[in-house]
């Protein structure tokens, strides 16, 4: 899991490779071209020298306008050239990805969008690989597999419940922020907290904010290799801590230790203090067994700082 600087460096990366393949390319197709249109080799050669010229001249403090004219005639010449071996006057330059940029990752002082994108998408296959459901959308959030028939808890149906839950993410969603509140989807398994989720997760990445992705299992397991690990560096850690949203799936899946409740404390604790939001799922809902599983102390930071909701249903995945 890398951090935002990280994969923000491994995006510039993209697009620089994308540059030199681009003009790698350009140069080939250009050798070929010469070699298969001598008329279009002697223009080029022509302009050459002309450009020598016209640099020869103002160094000397001359009259440069005739050095320039040639130079212009000599580039007319070359675009004859090309348009007789079938080439456009721009044939053989260089096709960037992106326009605005040419591929260089700065666009007027800043960096270019295209590396926002590029940072987008490989966020986006992180998440994917992580994930079980790969990202999810909310149009593939299907409230008809709810039961329609009265839950007395809810004092309604669970399809009705679920799609005022639906709503409220999308909207979510939609207007994100580092002042969103976190969410806590609590229910029975295979009810569609993790699709909701990462369906959140979709929409926010969408909109250009960083989203991370982690199991609870796994990021337990990672935090312990690089706690016993003392040449690694706790980049996972890092990297939930900073993330715009992050999504903490299956919480009660992992392997409870001292060092877990620990490094959950200081996430969860470091989260709440910088103002950015968390999506937490559980198949908890006993109150008491998640404070007597987390202890008090982190139990009172994920439930008292979130807005819950409860999954209704059977689950899905068998039907």
């Amino acid at each position: 899991m890398r951090t935002k600087d990280e994969l923000f460096r491994e995006a510039q990366r993209h697009v620089a490779g994308r540059r030199q393949r681009a003009v790698t390319e350009a140069q080939r197709q250009r050798a070929a071209a010469l070699a298969a249109h001598p008329e279009l080799a002697a223009a080029e050669q022509a302009r050459t020298q002309a450009g020598l010229a016209l640099a020869m001249a103002a160094a000397r403090g001359g009259d440069t306008g005739a050095a320039r004219a040639r130079l212009e005639a000599a580039g007319q010449a070359v675009d004859a050239a090309l348009t007789a071996a079938g080439y456009a006057p721009d044939g053989l330059a260089p096709r960037y990805r992106c326009p605005l940029c040419q591929d260089t990752g700065l666009y007027r002082g800043a960096p270019c969008r295209c590396v926002a994108e590029v940072a987008r998408k490989l966020r986006r296959e992180e998440i994917n690989a992580a994930s079980p459901l790969a990202l999810c959308s909310f149009s593939s959030f299907e409230v008809d597999r709810y039961p329609d028939t009265p839950e007395p808890e809810l004092g309604g149906t669970p399809r009705a419940y679920m799609a005022r839950v639906l709503k409220y993410c999308r909207d979510y969603a939609a207007k994100f922020s580092a002042q969103s509140p976190n969410l806590l989807f609590m229910g029975g398994a295979g009810l569609g907290k993790t699709h909701m989720a990462l369906a959140i997760a979709d929409a926010v990445l969408e909109r250009g904010y960083d989203v991370l992705y982690t199991s609870s299992a796994a990021l337990a397991a990672q935090l312990g290799r690089e706690h016993f690990d003392r040449d690694s560096e706790d980049t996972w850690l890092d990297a939930c801590k900073e993330a715009d949203l992050l999504i903490l799936d299956d919480l009660g899946t992992e392997h409870i230790t001292a060092l877990t409740i620990s490094v959950l404390y200081e996430l969860i604790n470091t989260r709440m203090l910088c103002h950015r939001p968390t999506v937490y799922t559980t198949n908890i809902t006993d109150q008491a067994i998640f404070e007597a599983r987390y202890t008090e102390k982190v139990a009172s930071r994920m439930l008292g700082n979130c807005r819950m909701f409860k999954f209704f249903g059977q689950d899905q995945r068998l039907a």
